[in-house]
């Protein structure tokens, strides 16, 4: 019944796994993030996703919680259904979210089989759940799943996560680094903070998919890309932290910067044959 099962999950965890499998609309349960792919440190929490085929009902998740948690904020939403909280011993963060079984192989679907990017983390659900530990799968749903989307990298989604993408870096009039020039211009420091955020998540996602790996997420990006030994633009790094560094006022080279670190992604994209305009504005 527990497949995959791992020294590493802390028995306190294991112990709630087994109290949710026992509620019947509960189709199985993984683990995910940094515990699932052994790269958790003191401050990594545990990211535990439940699958069902209908809603969970609130009660029923509290009088489970209760018995495992010091402190449980039940049912937040300001992403998707979830109870956070802090584990009874070794006060360790728990985040459990649950899902719809059914809208399981669709997203996979429409990333795998379809190709369908995003602006910004394209296969981050798809890297998620091939990487999770399955701790409860009642009718092997969620293996036979990883295995079907267990698969090399489709051509046609690395294509289209790159003509997504890049448009919004200078290419076309949305682009981010137009939203940044107006906000220098008004010395507007929070806009100029969230749009090198937005341009940098559609940069890292060009970077994975022409690597043809799954993108983890926002964390640890250039220490992952150092580790998998990644085809990468020229002084990228270098050019990403000083992107950084000027991202802050009385700087006034962050433009210039982010011109450098395109030119740079140009020059790469040619040399892999995915470069498919051509010139910026």
């Amino acid at each position: 019944m527990y497949k995959r099962r791992e020294s590493m999950v802390n028995v306190m965890v294991m112990e709630m796994i087994k109290e949710f499998s026992k509620i019947p609309e509960v189709e199985g349960i993984l683990l995910a993030g940094s515990r699932a792919t052994n790269t958790y440190d003191e401050g990594s929490d545990y990211d535990i996703y439940i699958y069902s085929t209908s809603e969970i009902s609130i009660n029923r998740r509290k009088a489970i919680t209760d018995k495992y948690f010091k402190y449980i904020e039940l049912n937040n939403t300001f992403w998707e259904a979830e109870d956070d909280g802090f584990l009874k011993e070794d006060n360790i963060p728990v985040e459990i979210i649950y899902r719809d079984i059914k809208w399981l192989k669709d997203s996979l679907d429409r990333t795998v089989k379809y190709g369908e990017a995003s602006v910004g983390y394209s296969t981050c659900f798809w890297s998620n759940f091939i990487n999770s530990i399955i701790l409860y799968d009642k009718n092997s749903c969620l293996e036979q799943l990883q295995k079907q989307y267990d698969v090399k990298y489709p051509v046609a989604l690395k294509e289209n996560i790159i003509k997504k993408n890049y448009p919004l870096l200078k290419l076309q009039m949305p682009a981010y680094y137009f939203q940044i020039e107006k906000a220098l211009k008004r010395d507007d420091f929070v806009s100029v903070n969230h749009r090198v955020a937005a341009f940098l998540a559609s940069y890292f996602d060009i970077i994975f998919a022409v690597n043809e790996f799954s993108h983890p997420g926002e964390k640890k990006l250039l220490k992952i890309i150092k580790e998998k030994n990644f085809k990468v633009p020229r002084n990228m790094e270098e050019n990403i932290i000083e992107l950084l560094d000027n991202a802050s006022p009385n700087k006034t080279g962050l433009l210039s910067v982010i011109d450098s670190l395109l030119l740079n992604l140009d020059d790469f994209l040619k040399k892999e044959n995915l470069y498919f305009w051509e010139k910026h504005i």
